[in-house]
């Protein structure tokens, strides 16, 4: 009885190990484009968050100390120690939100959105992006 030995190696050859490769490349990739709008989702909601709560102190601020230009509204805020530091009116780019006063009186806090730019597509209120609200 003979018996042959075969005498080969077990492992992996180059080739599979380059799919491997692509494989964990490419799920990667997707993982990331992923992660990126989970974070650009949560920009957007923490700005709308923070416009609801900004209005709210404002609309207990004016109800103490009477109508003030909206121009002003930070900075009053901020000398009658209503709003801690100036970075607590900043949105999640960087910006100061926007104070705006309607006809009847009524105060109500935007984001410039990610652009920076004030009166464009992006501008975010209480409710979310403002060029959304107004289709409905």
């Amino acid at each position: 009885m003979n018996v042959q030995k075969h005498d080969r190696q077990s492992g992996f050859t180059l080739v599979e190990l380059m799919v491997v490769v692509v494989i964990l490349g490419l799920l990667g990739g997707i993982g990331a484009v992923a992660f990126r709008q989970f974070g650009k989702d949560a920009k957007l909601d923490l700005a709308a968050v923070k416009c609801a709560d900004l209005e709210k102190a404002i609309d207990s601020f004016t109800i103490r100390e009477g109508d003030i230009d909206p121009d002003d509204m930070w900075d009053e805020m901020l000398d009658k120690k209503k709003i801690k530091k100036r970075k607590d009116i900043k949105d999640p780019w960087g910006e100061e939100f926007v104070v705006l006063k309607d006809d009847d009186g009524n105060y109500s806090v935007i984001s410039k959105g990610p652009d920076k730019q004030e009166d464009t597509e992006d501008d975010l209120g209480r409710n979310g992006k403002l060029s959304e609200q107004d289709d409905s």
